[in-house]
């Protein structure tokens, strides 16, 4: 993937948990994702997907992409999207 490519696919996913209801807020390092519920599992995914960018334009790409498996694995768990669309999407140009 190309760092737009990785932006795009960040934009996509962000605009999906926000029209969802899901705001960018990060939470706690501190305590362990399993203690805190859904909805804050995905905020942070949301936070995650605008860091991801943000990370990409000061150039560390392997943060950026060590973000973008993080919210895809979320993602996944969730059940917003299937493993064979995520790779589809990791691939694709226009992955949406």
């Amino acid at each position: 993937m190309t760092d737009d490519q990785v932006k795009q696919v960040a934009s996509a996913y962000l605009a999906r948990l926000t029209k969802e209801g899901y705001q960018p807020v990060q939470i706690s390092v501190d305590r362990t994702t399993m203690s805190y519920p859904k909805s804050r599992q995905l905020e942070h995914v949301a936070w995650a997907c605008g860091e991801m960018v943000r990370v990409l334009e000061a150039g560390e790409r392997e943060r950026a992409m060590r973000l973008l498996g993080f919210c895809q694995g979320v993602l996944w768990a969730h059940g917003f999207y299937a493993v064979a669309e995520l790779h589809e999407q990791n691939q694709s140009p226009r992955p949406f």
